[in-house]
């Protein structure tokens, strides 16, 4: 609205005429001045009139929004007209919109013109998926223009020669590229006025074109409209409707934000919300596992998921692009995904949930299974405490009963929780032991049978046993110690228990873990001479056991 010096005088016919004026010759600047003179022109016009003190910069603003709407009047529809719009289809399935423009939102260096020159090559090789995605193929040869202005001519040329998109001596290849500029051309090529004219010149030399816009940002440059104000989005808007007119399929690529922490183009797309506002439909990429700044990157792996109007979400896609050029496909990305979200969650632990997370996380690796008995003993806690923070990790997907002894639950984390951890929970474990207290008498210990794969009683008597091919084979044979193996070591004279196998694969050179303190490892022990299956509660208690050669046959 504009205002006047003083408030409770009423606006002149004067000021009117002078207003009107303004308005005018803001049409006639949009025509024909660069974009981000519009502005001080018009501001220039207002001082002729008398009226600059009077007119502020939000108020110019609002004119030149109203003089480029008027240049381009909407299309409008009465009772019984038939609309010109088509349904939109993908030309890469669930990626990239045929017809449309496509917006990539990507994270700085994580391969965004490497995708869009590997695209190219897959439409010139007539491959019939990309990414291992369904790739649409026209009847006839698809034309390819890139305007690359946010690079040099040399950095394309890396890009253009891992997809063999030039030939040896430099030249494009005919086949596969019609039209190329780089940064040099960012004056000529742009989302101004002028720009918009030139780009729209080369695009309708060619038929139903792919057009690569390399980007957003490096187009706005000259228009000099900052990238957080809302007004960002009007020459972008603008440059959209005038190159769909050709038939073109846009491919326009945005920054991300530094660190992405979702997989939504439109919360991670860097600069004003309205930005998003404009595309219809638009890509993320980012790395799967985000790596601390300044290191190099060990995991190379990078997510695309698509999303947009008009079309329900198809999955995300796992893939990575190889050194010598060309993108390999991994997998989807909903593995990926859901170890993100556990991580998440697992982050913001604290307390003793934290307490009982790390304990579990701990015997998962380990390859065992816990009831709750064992936490509460180990954290010193309420047993009913501990099973309510048990059962608030699986409503969290942190934790699961990976099995039953008659009515007692046995835990162990997650697999997305385990693959978060840097170890993977086990199912079905080939042999992981009850190492919860057990009430049988202490004379009957020694006679206890551990098979974590019955849903039986863990702990059975020997009169019990039905066969000996149903019991766990002895350690003392000749196959390797399995994980997870409560054991006793032989120390100062005396066996100690507290000790679970780390690594048994070699009987002379076992490493055992301390219960409690996963990352207390004391290697090279040797069978029958350091150490020995327990021969009772596996816990450590404060009284050493009395030496002893006896043997026991489990």
């Amino acid at each position: 609205m504009v205002t006047t010096p003083n408030a409770s005088s009423s606006i002149t016919p004067q000021f009117q005429e002078a207003l009107s004026k303004v308005k005018l010759r803001a049409k006639e600047i949009i025509k024909s001045e660069p974009e981000n003179t519009w502005r001080p022109l018009l501001r220039n016009v207002a001082a002729q009139e008398g009226i600059d003190l009077d007119i502020k910069d939000l108020d110019l603003e609002s004119f030149l929004d109203e003089a480029e709407r008027s240049l381009d009047p909407s299309r409008v529809y009465r009772s019984g007209d038939k609309l010109q719009a088509t349904e939109s289809v993908f030309m890469l399935n669930g990626l990239i919109k045929l017809g449309e423009a496509n917006v990539i939102i990507g994270q700085p260096k994580v391969g965004k013109s490497s995708f869009s020159t590997g695209l190219v090559a897959a439409l010139r090789d007539k491959r019939q998926q990309f990414l291992g995605r369904d790739l649409l193929l026209p009847d006839q040869r698809m034309p390819v223009l890139i305007f690359g202005t946010d690079q040099s001519e040399g950095d394309w040329l890396h890009f253009l020669k891992r997809e063999r998109l030039v030939t040896q001596d430099q030249a494009l290849d005919g086949n596969a590229v019609d039209f190329f500029c780089s940064l040099e051309s960012s004056n000529d090529y742009n989302f101004t006025r002028e720009g918009l004219r030139n780009m729209r010149a080369e695009i309708e030399k060619h038929q139903l074109p792919l057009v690569i816009i390399d980007s957003l940002s490096s187009m706005m440059e000259p228009t000099g409209i900052e990238e957080n104000t809302s007004r960002y989005a009007q020459p972008i808007r603008n440059a959209i409707r005038e190159l769909r007119k050709t038939g073109a399929t846009l491919l326009i690529i945005h920054h991300s934000v530094k660190r992405p922490t979702t997989w939504d183009w439109i919360v991670e797309c860097r600069g004003s919300s309205s930005i998003s506002s404009v595309f219809s439909w638009g890509v993320l990429m980012r790395w799967v596992a985000q790596e601390e700044d300044g290191l190099a990157r060990t995991d190379r792996r990078v997510g695309f998921t698509g999303k947009g109007r008009g079309s329900a979400e198809a999955g995300g896609v796992m893939a990575e692009y190889q050194d010598e050029g060309g993108w390999s496909y991994l997998d989807g990305l909903e593995a990926a995904q859901q170890v993100e979200r556990v991580g998440q969650r697992i982050m913001e632990l604290g307390g003793v949930r934290a307490q009982v997370f790390d304990y579990l996380s701990m015997r998962t690796e380990l390859r065992a299974d816990v009831p709750a008995e064992e936490v509460a003993s180990q954290l010193n806690k309420q047993q009913s405490a501990v099973t309510r923070e048990l059962r608030a990790l699986k409503q969290r997907g942190l934790a699961y009963i990976c099995r039953k002894d008659g009515k007692r639950p046995f835990w162990q984390i997650t697999e997305a929780a385990a693959a978060f951890m840097g170890h993977s929970a086990l199912r079905e474990p080939e042999r992981v032991f009850d190492v919860s207290f057990v009430s049988l008498p202490q004379e009957n210990i020694k006679n206890m049978e551990y098979n974590s794969q019955s849903s039986t009683t863990a702990v059975q008597p020997e009169s019990k046993k039905t066969s000996s091919d149903d019991a766990v084979p002895s350690p003392n044979g000749a196959s390797p110690i399995a994980v997870g193996t409560p054991v006793e070591r032989f120390k100062d004279g005396c066996w100690e228990n507290g000790w679970v196998v780390h690594d048994g694969q070699n009987r002379d050179r076992i490493t055992i873990a301390k219960l409690g303190s996963q990352m207390v490892l004391i290697r090279n022990l040797r069978w029958g001479i350091d150490l020995r299956e327990c021969s009772g509660s596996p816990f450590a208690s404060a009284a050493k056991a009395e030496p002893t050669t006896e043997e026991f046959d489990f």
